[in-house]
């Protein structure tokens, strides 16, 4: 069965904490390399299925919880 690129995507992007990406690793890098820049989190779901104010509460809370930022 083919699947659509919209079938695809469907719970591919979600925020920090979730999902397959190893913040860990991303922050520890950033720590060990002493970088004072910005962080940006973009996660791009459906309003409908994760209330955005909620999700980006969240996605901040990881960060800091991680980063102590």
């Amino acid at each position: 069965m083919l699947l659509t690129f919209a079938e695809i995507q469907k719970g591919i992007f979600t925020i920090p904490g979730e999902g397959v990406v190893d913040y860990h690793a991303i922050f520890k890098l950033l720590a060990d390399n002493d970088y004072k820049g910005w962080v940006v989190v973009e996660a791009e779901q459906d309003p409908a299925k994760a209330n955005p104010l909620e999700y980006a509460i969240r996605a901040r809370q990881f960060i800091a919880d991680h980063t102590g930022l």
